[in-house]
């Protein structure tokens, strides 16, 4: 069962009962994967911790790779509205991406994000597909998400770019800078509120920069 088939049989589930159990499936399923990676996490613990039935969670999810998909695009969802083409429409692509840039700050320096991602980089070693399965359902999807809506901005004159998914590419760099790298070998970085508007705003600043039109 593919990731978007369980998604509907979910919002097949009218019945308030039934949501709360899928709902508690999931909280339990995002508290055991965040905590002992992909590998090390049972459909067993998952149930046991959601207090219901193995028969359950596979009923709702078929499988743990499938439960796993549904927890990473649940934790990418907020960061995700931020890329959704509409937004163009009443607001102007620096607006947008000053928003995402902050979100993305805070999203990825969370320490159970940082812990997590250090988890699944060494399961990676022993199990490449983990990585891209990861990868498939999260960070690859963000970035086809902010794609699009460059893509649009480039039609509509806002940016001008050869190469719209390095563009893509490039924001989340210049965001990030090398503060990822130093999170997964263990420094201790803290951004207040204040410190992560401002760098993202220089982040913003230097992309937009990068991508004016050429007589501007």
């Amino acid at each position: 069962m593919a990731a978007a088939e369980t998604s509907k049989l979910h919002m097949q589930a009218d019945r308030p009962a039934s949501r709360r159990k899928i709902a508690g499936i999931l909280a339990a399923a995002r508290a055991e994967f965040f905590t002992n990676g992909f590998s090390a996490t049972s459909i067993e613990a998952i149930a046991a911790r959601a207090e219901v039935s193995k028969v359950t969670v596979y009923t709702w999810f078929k499988d743990k790779e499938n439960l796993f998909a549904e927890v990473v695009q649940a934790e990418c969802a907020e960061m995700r509205e931020n890329f959704v083409v509409e937004n163009l429409a009443d607001k102007n692509l620096g607006d947008i991406l000053q928003i995402a840039a902050q979100g993305m700050l805070e999203f990825l320096m969370r320490e159970e994000m940082v812990r997590f991602e250090r988890i699944l980089a060494a399961e990676v070693n022993r199990d490449p597909k983990i990585g891209e399965f990861f990868l498939d359902h999260g960070p690859r999807t963000l970035l086809g998400d902010l794609t699009n809506l460059l893509e649009l901005a480039v039609d509509k004159g806002e940016i001008v770019t050869a190469d719209v998914r390095g563009s893509a590419e490039m924001f989340a760099g210049l965001v990030m800078g090398r503060m990822d790298l130093f999170l997964r070998y263990g420094a201790k970085i803290r951004l207040s509120a204040q410190e992560r508007e401002q760098r993202a705003r220089r982040a913003v600043d230097a992309w937009m920069l990068i991508h004016q039109h050429n007589d501007m």
